[in-house]
């Protein structure tokens, strides 16, 4: 059956929403963990710390796959707990991810304050611990990350009872949670492929697609839309406007990564070029530098060393090559597609009635100013 939805919860609400059910959630493990050692006290509080002042994207996504799915469902305040759940455990699977890409990247910073492993690299030293502080702090992170992993498994399994949970909403949780795995393995293998390679792009495509774009944007609402008992048709239509988003959205993240203001994104700039990330804004640079410039950037991509003034050498050579407007003009042609499906959503008629989506102009507007958010954002 085909609803027409006339109002989603706004992102702040359900920031507000799952970052309550995650607190009450992690301070409940938090007791479980103290009450294995005292020494493991550290755990939650670092637990607590790092899931708090994300942007929410995933869970607000999920929720919002769920209303299209739903509709004006009499039933969505009982419902509602148990999507705060599966929200919050994509969150929690978000904090894993990054506290593990933190070490990978050997990042010293997140959202403006230590990476975690930075963080118990200070805490070795704080206490005089023996041994070397830097592998202690690589080695608490990583546990912390897969313990984080862990529970945001067991959250979603707590929403089971209240939504229950069938063999597709399975499948997408296990698909979502394998291509974010598969896609940080290419990424590491990305930054160690010669930039004069021939798949470059396609590998920098490969690597926006599925470490990001799909878990991001795409999976998110697919599996809210799921939880909500979408049909295989409806989950297409979702598709068709979340993947194209979810690339824009990782695209701006790769101009943020060495262009943005480290004010705004608490990534010291240039970040991506001391990491050595080989992002489509790379490989589109690449096609138009000089042999000499190639050789220039192929020496300092991934060099954590870099002065500043290097750093602006390579911004300005990626900018002369025609990189920066080639993904911008692709965040462009991104954004569009999914806004055009937006619209085909709205539209009144046989193209409506088509559709398995409906939504009304409040719909709309909330829909088409998220996705200038994610598109156009500068954190």
């Amino acid at each position: 059956m085909t609803h027409l939805i006339d109002a989603l919860d706004s992102p702040r609400t359900i920031a507000s929403t799952v970052s309550s059910r995650i607190e009450g959630f992690l301070d409940t493990k938090a007791d479980e963990f103290a009450a294995i050692s005292p020494d493991a006290d550290d755990i939650g509080q670092a637990l607590f710390e790092f899931t708090r002042g994300g942007k929410m994207v995933r869970p607000v996504l999920l929720w919002w796959g769920f209303q299209l799915a739903v509709g004006d469902d009499p039933d969505w305040e009982r419902l509602k707990p148990g999507v705060a759940e599966a929200a919050g455990s994509l969150e929690l699977l978000h904090a894993a991810a990054l506290i593990h890409d933190d070490v990978i990247d050997h990042s010293d910073t997140r959202r403006g304050r230590l990476a975690l492993h930075r963080q118990f690299e200070a805490l070795h030293g704080r206490h005089r611990y023996q041994g070397d502080d830097e592998s202690f702090g690589v080695s608490a992170a990583i546990v912390i990350g897969d313990i984080c992993l862990a529970l945001s498994e067991e959250l979603f399994e707590t929403s089971q009872s209240t939504l229950g949970i069938t063999a597709l909403t399975r499948e997408l949780r296990a698909t979502l949670r394998r291509d974010v795995m598969v896609g940080q393995y290419l990424d590491v293998l990305a930054e160690v492929i010669p930039l004069e390679d021939e798949r470059l792009a396609e590998r920098a495509w490969e690597v926006l697609s599925f470490k990001s774009a799909k878990y991001s944007v795409e999976q998110p609402l697919l599996l809210g839309a799921a939880l909500g008992g979408a049909d295989e048709e409806q989950l297409k239509e979702i598709s068709r406007f979340g993947l194209p988003l979810g690339q824009a959205f990782q695209l701006r993240d790769d101009v943020l990564g060495v262009f943005g203001d480290p004010a705004a994104t608490g990534k010291p700039a240039g970040d991506d070029i001391r990491e050595g990330k080989r992002t489509v804004l790379i490989a589109e640079s690449v096609k138009n530098l000089s042999r000499a410039q190639a050789h220039i950037l192929a020496k300092r991509l991934g060099d954590p060393n870099l002065s500043d003034t290097e750093v602006s050498e390579c911004m300005a050579m990626l900018t002369d090559a025609g990189g920066l407007e080639a993904v911008e003009s692709s965040i462009r042609a991104k954004h569009e597609e999914a806004l055009s499906i937006v619209r085909e959503w709205a539209t009144d008629g046989a193209g409506a009635q088509a559709s398995r989506t409906r939504i009304g102009p409040a719909v709309q507007q909330q829909l088409t100013e998220f996705a200038e958010t994610l598109s156009y954002r500068k954190s």
